[in-house]
């Protein structure tokens, strides 16, 4: 018997559910809109100032990151649908109870550190306002809360996980 091929979806061998099929689509419609955003990041980079460039080069790295993930998002959505492995992709939510203890240990000590960091670049940060106008130290540590602020989310993600939340 010849695989069926998915109507919506010329990635697959196989038709999966409607909403397998559905985020399938989404997944990587999102993906192909990355490559263009990137393209024209990159485009504008090109004749900018050299602080515009820095920063573009940041949101490029995230960007790409983004990519990355929708990928990796379409690889796990794939799989899933034919049967057989796609990679890299997303993994599934594993729980072993004799990993919890360590786990929400490791997560607790790092979303402490997280935690006193975000203060402390709060902090920074308005010590930095006289220069805001002309550096971009007050951006960056600004970016950098952002950033922990996502990390405090993953890490309390791993943790709620790691105790049956």
């Amino acid at each position: 018997m010849t695989p069926k091929t998915s109507a919506a979806h010329p990635l697959t061998e196989l038709a999966g559910s409607e909403w397998d099929e559905n985020l399938l689509a989404h997944f990587h419609e999102h993906m192909e809109g990355e490559m263009e955003l990137l393209e024209s990041y990159a485009r504008a980079r090109e004749e900018a100032p050299e602080y515009v460039r820095y920063l573009v080069d940041l949101i490029l790295a995230d960007e790409g990151r983004h990519h990355q993930m929708f990928r990796e998002l379409v690889n796990r959505v794939r799989s899933d649908i034919d049967w057989r492995e796609y990679g890299p992709q997303v993994p599934y939510i594993t729980r072993k109870p004799e990993d919890a203890e360590v786990t929400v240990g490791a997560t607790e000590a790092l979303l402490s550190f997280e935690r006193e960091d975000q203060k402390a670049l709060h902090r920074l940060r308005r010590e930095l306002r006289p220069v805001r106008d002309t550096t971009l130290f007050s951006l960056l540590v600004e970016l950098m809360e952002l950033d922990t602020k996502k990390h405090i989310a993953i890490l309390e993600f791993i943790r709620d996980r790691a105790t049956g939340r």
